[in-house]
């Protein structure tokens, strides 16, 4: 018989995940669509509110939970493939590059990442067993870390610039246009398969809509939400910002497609679970942050 690639402690925390909560299809009779709308409706308002009113201290805690119910859902998911992860060294990294952006900024965050690395490592090798190699807890580990931990933080570190809360709001709208018009144009006019062996649902004619309608957005809505941005500017941080949230949705299918299950979780009912809303922004808001900091000023142009 073959021997299991886990170790008992690695063991014992999937079947507590696996048992508790393991990631579902959405259920329920009512339709999927009123579902999303009534879900955006009610969240929504909310969360505005906290971008604008909440203080830093409270950002930084709101942060800290979204992260934390993110890597909750990444780690159940990798509890369905039975892979290995170091889930209490993802959490306390994760949460201590968000706590970074908060007290230390931008220049601070390379070091805190260089080290999470090396931790990582160190509690992939302590880790080890004759059953158990530890290159795959390192590589989930880390990979969570990066793309839910590093990515989020930056929402940080994008409020703390001058207008930081409208550029969010900005990035949210241009973010969510897309994906409405990804998802509507994909299902009216889809024809040809994006990447059917990753997600057999995403066409080349829904990403383009998205695309499209993400610059539209962008361009018609700057002077609102980024008067100081140019013409030009919008054009490309709406290109870039749309860009990277078509590549972090397709990260969230490659986990998705990995692990076999359809949804992330069912917090949310008709959105699924908490990566499957935002998983969008976990590139975007990376990308968002270093295109207005290379993006020079508006009178040097």
């Amino acid at each position: 018989m073959a021997k299991s690639p886990l170790n008992n402690t690695q063991q014992t925390t999937i079947a507590l995940y696996t048992t508790c909560d393991s990631p579902t299809p959405p259920r329920g009779q009512r339709p999927e669509q009123y579902r999303r709308i009534v879900s955006a409706a009610i969240i929504l308002p909310p969360l505005l509110l906290l971008v604008f009113f909440a203080s830093h201290e409270l950002f930084l805690v709101l942060t800290c939970a979204l992260i934390g119910l993110s890597l909750h859902e990444y780690f159940r998911l990798f509890a369905v493939r039975l892979s290995p992860v170091s889930i209490g060294m993802t959490y306390a990294l994760a949460f201590t590059i968000a706590c970074t952006a908060y007290s230390g900024g931008r220049l601070w965050m390379p070091p805190v990442l260089s080290l999470s690395l090396m931790a990582l490592t160190i509690s992939a090798i302590v880790s080890a067993s004759p059953e158990a190699t530890p290159f795959p807890t390192l590589l989930n580990s880390l990979f969570g870390l990066l793309f839910i931990g590093w990515g989020l933080s930056h929402f940080i570190l994008l409020r703390s610039l001058e207008s930081g809360k409208w550029y969010i709001l900005f990035l949210c709208v241009i973010i969510w246009v897309g994906d409405a018009s990804a998802m509507y144009i994909g299902k009216g006019f889809g024809r040809h398969k994006l990447v059917p062996a990753i997600s057999p649902g995403k066409t080349w004619e829904g990403a383009l809509g998205g695309m499209l309608s993400s610059l539209l957005v962008a361009i018609l809505t700057s002077r609102v939400f980024a008067p100081q941005l140019s013409l030009s500017q919008s054009i490309i941080f709406g290109l870039v910002v749309a860009l990277a949230a078509q590549l972090s949705d397709l990260g969230e299918s490659i986990l998705k497609r990995y692990t076999g299950v359809k949804d992330s979780g069912t917090l949310i009912p008709g959105h699924g679970g908490v990566l499957d809303r935002i998983d969008s922004l976990f590139f975007a808001a990376p990308v968002a942050f270093y295109t207005l900091d290379l993006l020079p000023p508006v009178s040097s142009l």
